[in-house]
């Protein structure tokens, strides 16, 4: 099905199906701030893929497999594993918030990574939106009296520009597989990028530095880990990946972006209630900026 051939009905339910993933998202960069107290990394991340994974292979069962969708699936699953490893580890180092609006320069980097990839030439929009979201990058991340950008922002930008990757292959993609299948394998392989991540720094885990200072800690099973585990592994993996695959394949690849603009607001929302994160006024015009760097980036497919 072409994303421009879909029913409206059936456009809206992807539109909204969209929003909760993207609320759902937004939890999980509370969720990784809380379980980076006490937790390994990698191995949590692990955990969260191994069982997505297993559940999503139950559930695509007795599917067709389509032609390509292995060579697709290691393409997303791979490239998620690493973003959100980047990710992980940044937020060793920033809050949840400033991870979150960081991470929503995916959005107007969508269409740079569009006219890379596939030669989609991105309009005067597009890279107005860029230039707004990357002052608005500047503002977030620049720290007072410093002359150099946070290790733990830069790692986040990784993963915007590795996200903006996967939203355009994805468009390309999902419609021509099966969503359970396809899905299934986006996880599996991820769940395998995480463990060849864990094995290639596994020698280096006596070292002093903050990321392999926390991946040496102790894996210790308590109930606030196998809660977390569950609901990243469950809903952030399984339920989110399956309804993402669905919905993106019944719309163009940059409207997709912008309803996952959504995800830094979800955030700061749920930061500011359960961590106590307060953004400065400087961060919040940041935050301002970047959004309106991305609605800026979507007006070009409005015909």
């Amino acid at each position: 099905m072409s994303s421009h051939d879909v029913p409206r009905r059936e456009a809206l339910l992807a539109d909204s199906a969209l929003v909760l993933v993207t609320a759902i998202w937004g939890s999980t960069f509370v969720v990784n701030e809380l379980v980076l107290e006490d937790t390994p990394p990698l191995l949590f991340l692990a955990l969260r893929y191994g069982l997505a994974a297993a559940l999503l292979v139950l559930l695509a069962r007795g599917r067709r497999r389509t032609p390509g969708v292995v060579r697709d699936s290691a393409l997303i699953g791979l490239l998620l594993a690493f973003g959100i490893g980047c990710q992980l580890v940044g937020q060793l180092f920033t809050t949840a918030s400033k991870a979150a609006f960081i991470t929503g320069l995916s959005v107007p980097l969508t269409a740079v990574a569009a006219w890379v990839l596939h030669r989609q030439v991105p309009s005067g929009a597009n890279l107005a939106g860029l230039v707004l979201a990357a002052g608005g990058f500047g503002l977030i991340s620049w720290p007072t009296g410093a002359t150099g950008l946070d290790p733990g922002d830069l790692l986040v930008l990784v993963t915007a520009l590795t996200y903006a990757v996967i939203i355009v292959e994805l468009g390309v993609a999902a419609p021509k597989h099966d969503v359970r299948v396809y899905t299934a394998g986006q996880i599996a392989f991820a769940f395998a990028g995480v463990l060849l991540g864990r094995l290639l720094v596994t020698p280096f885990l006596g070292r002093p530095e903050t990321f392999f200072a926390a991946e040496a800690r102790p894996l210790l099973l308590t109930k606030e880990l196998l809660l977390a585990v569950l609901w990243m592994g469950l809903l952030a993996s399984v339920v989110s990946s399956l309804v993402q695959t669905w919905a993106q394949a019944r719309m163009p690849a940059v409207h997709a972006a912008v309803i996952f603009a959504l995800e830094p607001v979800f955030t700061a929302l749920f930061a500011a209630v359960t961590l106590r994160e307060r953004l400065s006024a400087r961060e919040w015009w940041g935050g301002a900026l970047v959004l309106f760097g991305i609605v800026v980036s979507e007006l070009r497919i409005r015909k």
